[in-house]
């Protein structure tokens, strides 16, 4: 047994000379073989403060960092409880190490063993961009000289997106008939304009003009402020939707709260509706709340609307998120919406 490995209980412990300094350090496990390993990690940052004159910092004090100095003010705070759920993820790869150690093998590591778990392709590139903000940060305070994590070619796991379902009418106006009337009148808005659903659960009277026909949204998915246009039915729909005292929320319940959970509240919906059709031996519903927004932008191309207006009224960064709706038209109706042939619901606007 080497003089420098000894044990405390069952614990293993390690012993080396550092600047002439005697440091001894619990390896933390009962193991030999694996104490071996360990103190072989503890000689080579010894060495490389020997060589460098600074410590080495371990991923899991830059992840403590990281949260309390860089997180808070970095990003959305939900995309920072989305991260908070992939530092649990990253941790069985990364937990063990010192941030230097991470490079493009650890990184495809963490990738093949999140692939093999069969996590989606979205869960993955979440999980990378949550490592890379870690990174991000340890490359800002001088730890790491580089962000594998951010060099990562992440078209090899490329986001898959959802079917779209379209619903009919008649599922529409089935959920909406089996909800709470101030929910059933946010769902029709949805419809009727394509907002996302936190977008239309969070609209405040603020944001309204009736008199020019159009939302402005401040609060959206991109950070980027835009205008939504009203058709007659989305105007109507708005105007006579009732106003709480001393609430600025158009879609409120109880005492003038928001709905928190618009989402939840729309499958729990759907969920009771089901149960009674299948009673009743009738086809269950199966789409989504967001799937009205692409029932309005399918409708919308339909229409003769036209494809560059309807990316700026839902907000697409890119063209190419919105040409997907073009599968659901005709050649015709697809030629016609480039060059917006025919009646609209609205022209967007820039804000």
């Amino acid at each position: 047994m080497p003089d420098n490995l000894y044990k405390r209980g069952t614990i293993w412990w390690g012993r080396i000379q550092v600047r002439g300094r005697d440091v001894r350090r619990s390896l933390r496990t009962t193991s030999l073989g694996e104490a071996r390993k360990r103190l072989d990690e503890m000689k080579r940052q010894a060495e490389h403060v020997a060589w460098s004159g600074d410590e080495r910092h371990t991923y899991k004090a830059a992840v403590v960092k990281w949260s309390v100095e860089y997180l808070p003010g970095s990003v959305k705070p939900k995309t920072a409880k989305r991260y908070l759920v992939s530092v649990k993820a990253l941790d069985p790869v990364f937990g063990d190490l010192f941030v230097d150690q991470i490079d493009r093998k650890t990184v495809a590591k963490f990738v093949s063993g999140r692939i093999k778990q069969t996590v989606t392709n979205a869960t993955i590139r979440r999980d990378l961009s949550a490592l890379s903000s870690i990174l991000g940060a340890c490359l800002a305070w001088g730890w790491v000289d580089a962000n594998p994590a951010k060099e990562y070619d992440r078209g090899v796991i490329k986001e898959k997106r959802d079917p779209i379902t379209l619903p009919t009418d008649e599922e529409i106006e089935a959920i909406i008939a089996a909800s709470p009337p101030m929910l059933g009148r946010l769902w029709m808005l949805l419809w009727q304009t394509g907002m996302r659903e936190e977008e239309a659960a969070g609209l405040e009277w603020s944001q309204v003009s009736l008199p020019d026909r159009r939302i402005i949204l401040t609060r959206t998915k991109t950070s980027r402020p835009r205008a939504v246009p009203l058709d007659d039915s989305a105007v109507g729909t708005v105007a006579g939707t009732p106003r709480r005292l001393k609430s600025n929320w158009v879609f409120w319940h109880h005492e003038g709260e928001r709905y928190a959970e618009p989402a939840s509240a729309f499958g729990a919906i759907r969920r009771r509706v089901n149960r009674e059709r299948k009673k009743e031996k009738t086809a269950e519903i199966r789409f989504r709340a967001h799937d009205l927004r692409h029932r309005f932008a399918v409708d919308y191309l339909r229409k003769g609307g036209n494809i560059y207006d309807l990316q700026q009224i839902l907000g697409h960064t890119s063209i190419k998120t919105t040409e997907m709706y073009l599968a659901y038209l005709t050649p015709e109706e697809t030629i016609n919406s480039k060059h917006g042939v025919g009646t609209k619901t609205g022209t967007a606007t820039a804000v």
